[in-house]
């Protein structure tokens, strides 16, 4: 490949830089590489300044001078006046730095120096497309590192955009939001503790009606029984009030009733089947506490009561004690008892000269003196200091021990 053609190719390419389109990545990684082979092939030109059968053509297509003068001084190169100033590239300015990045953010490389070209114009060719094709695979490598942090930014914008909060943020705020809703309920002292009672129901004209506790998003089941724990049924209900009381059917001897306000009072009236006195219950929620489950005792055989194979004294409304043992709550006073030969659902308790055993067994032998029955079965007898038992699980004799010493717990 002669000089001149090389440079004719140069100018077409250094032309070509002028127009307004932006340049191709491989037209401007080819232009640096030529110049740095121009420049080469200048150097090597000066230095042979001393042979006359060199001789170096210039651009403009003159022919070449011949002599020792000539070739000592070679022929200057013209750049054509359309052509870019960046193309007239002096043999010195091959060890510049590189050019600072164009605004499409293509890095232009430092040419080589002109001693790592060959003088063989084949080979210097060769060496600069190889210097192009590196120059394209550093662009390509660049381009797709800059996508890839684009990519990465964008990213992390939109994530930071839609979900601003880390996972501990969002824990401590479910925290806070948690006890700010825990803090709202009423009462203000939390969520009301429940409980379930047995209460015997006092008819007396001059007795104030028992008080049924209810919350708010609590249901409370009342279940009327008699004095044998059959139930009683109900023959229709009334409320006062802002309470709800769901249907009854006829028979049943259950009402479930839940207040619709978180404070409030009112009150509950219940006719019962061949009991001519209605029974009242005073209504109240907005309470430290709340009636889960609530037993209504009367205390009289009810419609469904049983004939007793032993005939016994009457439960009257204010024996507290049977009630509070029956309940699972004896009275502060009353001292436990161990009793051998059953197992745990049988329990015992002295109060004084009584002995109060809380079974669901039927009671033999001793004769009792009183009894109350829950609606679950299960039923407190008041007997004497006797020592040994005898009850039936489900026809069944079982033999029962009392345990009178000083191992015992209250």
């Amino acid at each position: 490949m002669s000089l001149n053609g090389f440079g004719e190719e140069l100018l077409s390419h250094t032309s070509f830089c002028n127009r307004s389109k932006p340049v191709p990545l491989r037209s401007a990684t080819f232009v640096v590489a030529s110049l740095a082979s121009l420049s080469a092939l200048l150097s090597l030109g000066t230095s042979a300044r001393a042979a006359d059968s060199i001789a170096v053509p210039s651009l403009s297509g003159a022919p070449p001078a011949t002599g020792a003068t000539q070739a000592a001084y070679p022929t200057p190169v013209k750049i054509p006046p359309t052509a870019s100033a960046a193309s007239a590239v002096p043999p010195a300015a091959s060890t510049a730095q590189a050019a600072p990045p164009s605004p499409s953010g293509i890095q232009i490389p430092t040419p080589p120096p002109p001693s790592a070209f060959s003088s063989d114009p084949a080979q210097l060719a060769a060496q600069a497309e190889q210097a192009a094709l590196q120059a394209q695979a550093q662009a390509d490598s660049d381009e797709h590192k800059h996508e890839q942090e684009h990519i990465q930014k964008s990213f992390d914008r939109a994530s930071n955009g839609l979900m601003p909060l880390t996972p501990d943020q969002i824990r401590d705020f479910m925290r806070r939001l948690e006890r700010t809703q825990e803090a709202a309920q009423i009462p203000a002292e939390g969520t009301p503790k429940g409980q379930t009672r047995i209460v015997t129901l006092p008819l007396d004209p001059g007795a104030e009606p028992p008080q049924v506790e209810l919350a708010a998003g609590f249901v409370t089941t009342i279940a009327v029984v008699d004095a044998t724990g059959e139930p009683w049924p109900i023959m229709d209900v009334g409320v006062g009030g802002n309470f709800d009381v769901s249907p009854t059917q006829a028979g049943s001897h259950v009402v479930r009733i839940m207040p619709l306000t978180r404070v409030g009072t009112g009150d509950l009236s219940v006719i019962l089947k061949d009991l001519p006195t209605p029974v009242i219950f005073r209504l109240s929620a907005g309470g430290p506490k709340v009636d889960l489950r609530y037993d209504a005792r009367i205390a009289k055989p009810g419609p469904g009561a049983k004939p007793p194979l032993i005939s016994r004294p009457r439960l009257q409304a204010g024996d507290e004690t049977l009630t509070q043992i029956l309940a699972g709550l004896p009275p502060a006073d009353a001292t436990k008892i161990k009793i051998g030969g059953l197992d745990t659902r049988t329990k015992a308790w002295s109060v004084g000269e009584k002995v109060y055993v809380r079974t669901p067994l039927a009671l033999l032998s001793p004769a009792w003196n009183a009894s109350a029955t829950s609606a679950d079965g299960m039923t407190v007898y008041e007997i004497g200091n006797a020592p040994v038992l005898l009850l039936s699980d489900n026809g069944a004799m079982v033999r029962a021990q009392i345990l009178r010493d000083d191992d015992h717990d209250k």
